[in-house]
Parts: structure tokens; sequence; C-alpha cells
């Protein structure tokens, strides 16, 4: 929500294109979620995968299971080296 605020902020309606591309890259991981690059450094035994968001400077970061596509964090590229790590089930 923030970053969509910030976005709306700086010139209105970028907060909805914002949204628009983060669901766009989400249907882009679902569609072929292992053609994105890998997170450095995961913990072992963790696969985490990094998409990143077009037009935006923001990534997107999931794990893949035999079930499920689960986003770990959406964040801004410029944001710690691994802020997925703390959202780690």
């Amino acid at each position: 929500d923030r970053a969509v605020d910030w976005y709306d902020a700086q010139q209105p309606p970028m907060g909805d294109d914002f949204i628009n591309e983060v669901y766009a890259t989400v249907q882009r991981m679902v569609g072929g979620p292992q053609a994105f690059p890998r997170a450095n450094r995961p913990p072992t035994g963790r696969e985490v995968i990094v998409a990143k968001v077009h037009r935006f400077e923001y990534l997107v970061y999931y794990e893949v299971t035999a079930t499920e596509l689960l986003i770990l964090c959406v964040t801004h590229g410029k944001r710690g080296r691994h802020p997925w790590r703390q959202r780690l089930p």
C-alpha cells in the first residue's frame, strides 16, 4: 500500500500502474515459475526465485512447491540484500 500511495503522490494514477505491473509479474511467474533467476545465497535446501516488476524498481521473491507458488515479498530493488529471508516459513 505504501508504494501505491507514493506512486500516486508522484503522478496519479501511477499507483494503479504499479499494481497492474505487479499482477502482470505474478501472472508471468505462474506461467513459467522456473523462468526467472534464483536469488543469491538462499538457505540450504531452499530455492528462492526473483522476478523483476516491469517499469518499476521492484522485485518479487518467491518459492515454488509441488502445489503452490509462495510469494515471500515484494520489495524495492535497492532495499537490503535479502529482504525475503525474514519471511521464510
